[in-house]
């Protein structure tokens, strides 16, 4: 422990006094600290499910192409071109020679191919499985050379064959399939992007170092990418003015101000990101079976206050299962009305009252109340759950909050094991509403965490992805956003603005919905960035 933690000061003392430094011209050199509020549980692509753990595998590996900002364009990565059949049903790639494992085995299409099976082996239990439905096989045309066959057409097919990082066949075959999850790869994976891993110390930091072997050279430029493990948002930002550490994500409201008014050297960028944030309910608990009940809930709770204290207005209230980045987003959607008035006579018409005089409804003995579970650290997430305990208050429902650290969190969400949670969701570049409401997406199939079940809502989802005229698909995800929001699942609350702070020594940054982080690689150290 003592030698894990001199390597830390010394990797953050490498970032404060970097050697690699330019005045406006990119040069190779240099470290960058980012704060992290809870520590990855893997970096196994197919199991891993925070952005952290996420952005950190973007750095690793590589997909065959890259997606643009637009959500429609792509450029080639793995695959250095790609082309249609004349039928559209298959889809050929022409894989780059030159691309290598950190092993130093050459990535091949026997590499796409073995990846595709894992992704549909539900041994495996790849929680986007529902993304490769579709094809039907991934053939091996030669070591270079992988087709992809599509069972139907449907506007998503470029984009459903490119989702997902490829992984090294020689490493994982031999791995069993059901115990995927738990294999050291996790821990120690082999990939072929711009960074490698190299030292990985539970709770503290991950290291990240340059691969000298990546196929788009010069790049990366800098040498090091460590992310700081701190499990408290206030001690990040401290760390993040202290220059301890270089970029902290989801900057609280408290911290802006301070920042832009007494610490010039820090950055701060704000785009509209592609997070969710809404409390689910765990639709097997009976207090919220109905959707009578679901939206007095919703009606109970100020959102548009919540968003102006909470995110200092810089959110925009959640109207909708979709995405408003996404071409199918409804804008005619608005978002249910703050009405307790109207919440308390729903209550009484659905047989709860105050029968003891305690404050709290109840109905055949029992009590209106339940958990709300968070994070530790998230001091966002822990506002969240005590702004919405106080509207329920008021409407006569107890709210017991409780938090628990990330891993033990997950689980529980995933087990079922919870009345109702605040979660935060970075949703998919493709119009798509199954991964969250489909029925047969409940984990560990999905991410269904509500275990939301609507036979109409299922039939919708899978006729607009079959649909490849956009205006008639366009008609079924806004009927489908449609009974979802009216059944409400969730309390949807905020579609929060991102807002980072950077120090402003790091040139070439060029965040975009996609995240922060997409073209580090690209990020050099400069004295004056041009």
């Amino acid at each position: 422990m003592f030698i894990a933690s001199v390597l830390l000061v010394l990797l953050l003392a490498a970032a404060a006094c970097d050697s690699g430094r330019t005045r406006g011209k990119p040069a190779a050199g240099g470290t960058v600290v980012i704060g992290l509020l809870s520590d990855p549980k893997t970096l196994n692509p197919l199991v891993a499910a925070s952005i952290e753990s996420r952005n950190i595998i973007d750095l690793l590996f590589l997909k065959l192409l890259d997606e643009q900002s637009d959500f429609v364009s792509f450029e080639p990565e793995l695959a250095k071109h790609w082309e249609f059949s004349a039928d559209s049903l298959s889809l050929t790639f022409v894989l780059r020679d030159d691309v290598a494992w950190t092993d130093g085995v050459p990535v091949t299409a026997a590499d796409v191919r073995f990846t595709w099976e894992l992704e549909m082996d539900t041994l495996v239990a790849w929680p986007t499985r529902s993304v490769k439905e579709r094809i039907a096989d991934v053939e091996v045309i030669d070591d270079r050379t992988v087709r992809f066959r599509f069972r139907n057409r449907y506007p998503y097919q470029l984009m459903d064959a490119n989702d997902g990082v490829i992984l090294p066949k020689h490493i994982l075959e031999n791995v069993p399939r059901d115990r995927f999850g738990a294999s050291d790869f996790g821990r120690r994976p082999t990939g072929n992007g711009p960074f490698k891993l190299a030292r990985w110390e539970s709770e503290q930091f991950i290291e990240l170092e340059r691969n000298p072997g990546y196929c788009e050279r010069p790049l990366p430029r800098l040498d090091r990418v460590v992310f700081r493990i701190v499990p408290d948002m206030t001690t990040l930002v401290t760390q993040l003015k202290s220059s301890e550490i270089d970029c902290l994500e989801s900057l609280p409201l408290e911290a802006l101000s301070d920042i832009k008014a007494n610490h010039p050297e820090i950055r701060i960028y704000t785009y509209m990101s592609r997070q969710r944030v809404f409390v689910a309910w765990n639709l097997d608990n009976p207090l919220f079976v109905t959707s009578d009940i679901r939206r007095a809930l919703a009606m109970a709770v100020n959102t548009d206050e919540m968003i102006r204290t909470l995110w200092g207005g810089m959110a925009r209230a959640s109207d909708s299962p979709m995405h408003p980045i996404l071409w199918a987003h409804d804008p005619s959607m608005t978002a249910i009305p703050f009405d307790p008035e109207k919440a308390r006579a729903v209550f009484a018409r659905n047989g709860w009252a105050d029968s003891d005089g305690d404050g709290v409804l109840d109905k055949n003995g029992k009590r209106f109340e339940f958990e709300m579970i968070s994070n530790q650290g998230n001091q966002l997430r822990a506002d969240v759950v005590t702004m919405t305990q106080e509207y329920l208050r008021r409407v006569g429902v107890k709210v017991t909050p409780r938090t628990f650290e990330w891993n033990t969190f997950t689980q529980r969400i995933t087990q079922g094991n919870f009345d109702s949670c605040v979660m935060g969701w970075k949703t998919a570049t493709r119009a798509d509403l199954t991964d969250l409401w489909r029925s047969s997406s409940s984990p560990p199939h999905g991410y269904n965490i509500s275990r939301y079940r609507n036979a109409a809502v299922d039939s919708l989802i899978d006729l607009a992805k079959n649909t490849l005229d956009v205006p008639a698909a366009g008609r079924l995800w806004y009927e489908c956003q449609r009974i979802i929001y009216d059944d409400q699942p969730v309390l949807f609350l905020a579609v929060p603005y991102e807002v980072v702070g950077l120090r402003s020594r790091y040139c070439a940054v060029e965040p975009n919905a996609i995240g922060f982080f997409v073209n580090l690689p690209e990020w050099y150290v400069g004295e004056k960035c041009p």
